[in-house]
């Protein structure tokens, strides 16, 4: 019992330090959005949404009929591999910008993606979407 008790806790901990290393900080973090179209006109255009935190990368593609999960990796060098739905998907990041292939029934598809919000290193400034404080805003107004 001790022996099943010890392998558990040994396995148990070398999972831990897996995924410790998939969530370590990357060079490519952060939220991408964008699209991915093809030139068969019987293919319709997707939005795609994908979110990045170290190497794991998880998003979605909507289409007409079908939203696709997305689920990979990203290297630090920028290379990508994943799967959408079922089918292959790869491609390369390069600082905030992505393009990537998949092949689903007779279409060929493009996808092109851009980083929603810039990594804090590089020291530029982003701007605030949300609602603003019309109170705080205009107090300089009140007497």
């Amino acid at each position: 019992m001790n022996r099943l008790l010890y392998v558990a806790s040994v396995a148990h901990l070398l999972f831990l330090s897996q995924l410790g290393e998939a969530y370590a900080e990357g060079p490519f973090d952060g939220e991408w959005s964008g699209f991915a179209i093809s030139t068969a006109p019987q293919c319709k255009p997707a939005v795609v949404t994908m979110t990045i935190v170290g190497q794991v990368v998880v998003g979605q593609a909507k289409f007409e009929v079908d939203v696709p999960s997305i689920r990979g990796t990203v290297w630090d060098d920028g290379r990508f591999g994943a799967t959408i739905g079922f089918q292959h998907l790869t491609g390369q990041f390069l600082e905030d910008k992505f393009a990537g292939t998949f092949k689903n029934y007779d279409c060929v598809w493009k996808m092109f993606l851009t980083r929603m919000k810039l990594p804090p290193e590089t020291g530029a400034m982003t701007a605030d979407v949300s609602e603003p404080d019309h109170k705080q805003a205009h107090s300089h107004l009140l007497w």
